[in-house]
């Protein structure tokens, strides 16, 4: 990867857990913005490209899948990680199949999510998970 940070996007209408993951990926090299919303999200999108992105599923509005679909539309190559602390089998299945990297299930420890930061940095491509 050639900057020197990781552009991360954090996906997710809980300010206290979106402000947590935001501050634990600043110390590690990374510019975090928030996006409360889907429709927030994709806005984001199309005004930067983001290395990585992680989306709850669950978001007011349109979902964290339909967000990913509609980023995935006009940026075919995003990284997109959903997070989710419920197991609705099709909706992750969805998500799969819209193309998310990975699922990380709520609570996910944070070496979990640096090991994607990792990869990106060490210019790795990302494992795909089904």
């Amino acid at each position: 990867m050639s900057d020197e940070y990781v552009k991360v996007l954090i996906v997710e209408d809980d300010p206290d857990f979106a402000e947590s993951l935001m501050i634990a990926l600043g110390v590690r090299d990374c510019h975090v913005d928030i996006a409360r919303t889907g429709e927030e999200a994709i806005r984001k999108f199309r005004s930067l490209c983001y290395d990585i992105a992680f989306m709850d599923i669950k978001l007011p509005g349109i979902n964290g899948v339909e967000s990913l679909a509609e980023i995935r539309s006009f940026c075919p190559s995003a990284k997109i990680v959903m997070m989710t602390g419920f197991s609705e089998a099709a909706l992750l299945d969805t998500a799969r199949k819209a193309g998310a990297i990975d699922i990380l299930r709520k609570p996910f420890r944070l070496k979990e999510m640096f090991g994607f930061i990792d990869e990106l940095k060490n210019d790795s491509p990302p494992v795909v998970k089904h």
